[in-house]
């Protein structure tokens, strides 16, 4: 993800993505807030974090084809955001060593900037702190609305500060002393009461330092990250935690079930536009990326659908308030699809009528949802099989999704490294093969392992390559038991052989499903089998 430069600061209401270097994009919707952070709703501090595990991920990656404007412009855009909110991330020296050495460092950032704003940040943080411990200390009982209104704006400061410097124990503790010493009501009578609450607010901040924490951008150690510009080498990687597991979602799914259960018995105070609403919607669409991130398919596409061509409202939140989102949904969405449905509805104007989502993935050409989708989507949809392994194979496009989307990539495709970009991505293709594989076997009735091959876009002249492809699919056929439907590779003749074609087709129909061998078309029956056969693979190994 990418962010505004400074001082490019467009009118409220305006939605408009443009972009900054190849693949990434600027979101130019932005909400001007005053420096204390408490006049209007804003999330894109939270870009800061993004952006440095963006830039530690193309330093580390060990593809020379990421142009180093993108690995520059990220740098500088990661300082800008600094910059604009007066907060420091641990990585900033990083940032300014690897700009200086390309010679693209601005005069206003030095050392001294990051230390005179570190140095305001940490004063801030104790005398929020501070002031907590004297409530605490002197307090008989909880603070009045007016003073506890007053409280939760330094909060708020010291929370955007904490999340920042990845010191999310301090943001934590931050909130459970706060609720402490005031009293926020489940049950609020009045709209009035509901806004001075803040409880949603709230709920938001102990999920994004829980989300952020144990899953996304865990701490960060200065020293151990830091760039050498002697010898030219990035000896550390900044990387989500390699020990997620079911339990590491369980404090979220506590929070998510509070804020749902609040705005369902309060629902009527809930204003359209209001903060606490925002903020119940960002606890949402926060936890449909987790969605993805455990790999609930099928969930994360029903709530996706449901969200944004049902209800709508939540996409336009999304487009005007969390454009930190915006780019991975999208490309969630994407993966989610192809995994899920027939390649014939990728195109996806079966689903969009009002070409409102597909506008999103079409808006940037740099972005890595335009890629996604012009690249792979739509070949697959027109059955360009060649075209789609060729991008699936293309370094610079998996460094990039490593690089803006590796944080929430599903958890049962990491490495011993604790990497899994290109795990997903080889899942991918076999996926797709073994749809295609399905398409072309339930639309003919027998066809020779090679033209099976060639029919799928893969070389057929590495003979390696082409034989390990062949014992996959032979595999998948005795995994799903398929010689029982009348499936089954001949290896004498080495033939693909599909006898249940035959079962209620008269010759007619067997000569036309043939001919489709050499004009591939996708049938909705090859693709209902298809993405049948899809989910039997998904059940049987990686559930």
């Amino acid at each position: 993800m990418c962010l505004l430069s400074q001082g490019n600061k467009v009118e409220a209401g305006k939605k408009k993505r443009d972009y900054h270097h190849q693949f990434c994009y600027i979101p130019t919707y932005m909400v001007i807030i005053t420096n204390n952070m408490t006049d209007a709703f804003d999330l894109n501090y939270l870009f800061i974090n993004q952006l440095a595990f963006t830039f530690n991920k193309y330093i580390s990656s060990s593809s020379s084809n990421i142009p180093k404007s993108s690995i520059s412009n990220t740098a500088k855009q990661c300082l800008d955001y600094m910059k604009q909110y007066e907060i420091i991330h641990p990585i900033a020296e990083t940032l300014i060593d690897y700009l200086s050495k390309e010679d693209r460092l601005q005069s206003d950032y030095s050392t001294q900037w990051i230390e005179s704003t570190r140095l305001m940040n940490n004063s801030y943080l104790e005398q929020v702190r501070e002031e907590i411990k004297q409530v605490l200390e002197t307090s008989m009982q909880s603070l009045h609305t007016n003073e506890a209104e007053k409280l939760f704006s330094k909060i708020r400061r010291a929370i955007a500060i904490t999340i920042v410097q990845t010191s999310y124990d301090v943001g934590l503790s931050l909130l459970n002393n706060y609720v402490a010493v005031v009293d926020i009501s489940t049950q609020p009578k009045t709209k009035e009461q509901l806004v001075s609450n803040s409880y949603v607010e709230y709920l938001f901040y102990q999920y994004v330092l829980h989300i952020f924490s144990s899953i996304w951008f865990p701490s960060y150690d200065n020293e151990f990250h830091r760039y050498n510009l002697s010898q030219r080498q990035f000896p550390g990687r900044y990387e989500t935690k390699t020990n997620v597991t079911s339990n590491s979602f369980k404090t979220l799914d506590q929070i998510y079930s509070k804020a749902i259960n609040y705005y369902q018995k309060n629902e009527l105070l809930f204003g359209q536009y209001d903060n606490e609403t925002r903020y119940f919607w960002a606890i949402k669409l926060f936890n449909l990326s987790l969605l993805f991130k455990q790999f609930k398919l099928s969930e994360f596409y029903d709530q996706f659908i449901g969200f944004f061509f049902i209800e709508k409202e939540p996409l336009n939140f999304l487009v005007d308030d969390l454009q930190m989102l915006l780019s991975n949904l999208l490309v969630m969405f994407g993966i989610t699809t192809i995994f899920l449905k027939p390649f014939n509805e990728l195109t996806l104007m079966k689903l969009d009528k009002d070409d409102a989502l597909i506008d999103l993935f079409t808006d940037v050409p740099e972005s890595l949802e335009f890629q996604l989708y012009n690249s792979v989507m739509i070949p697959l949809a027109k059955c360009q099989f060649k075209q789609v392994i060729v991008q699936l194979q293309n370094e610079t496009f998996v460094a990039e999704l490593a690089a803006q989307l590796e944080y929430n990539l599903p958890v049962p495709f990491r490495n011993s490294s604790g990497t899994n970009s290109s795990s997903l991505i080889n899942y991918m293709a076999s996926i797709i093969d073994y749809k295609n594989f399905f398409v072309i076997l339930t639309s003919s009735r027998q066809i020779s392992r090679l033209q099976m091959l060639e029919s799928m876009g893969h070389d057929t002249t590495d003979d390696r390559s082409a034989t390990k492809l062949t014992n996959d699919l032979i595999g998948v056929i005795v995994a799903l038991d398929l010689q029982k439907y009348g499936i089954y590779y001949d290896a004498n003749n080495q033939m693909f052989v599909n006898n249940e074609t035959t079962k209620d087709s008269n010759a007619d129909d067997v000569a036309k499903l043939q001919e489709n061998i050499d004009d591939l078309k996708n049938e909705l029956r090859a693709e209902s089998l298809a993405t049948k056969m899809t989910a039997l693979l998904l059940d049987k190994y990686y559930r």
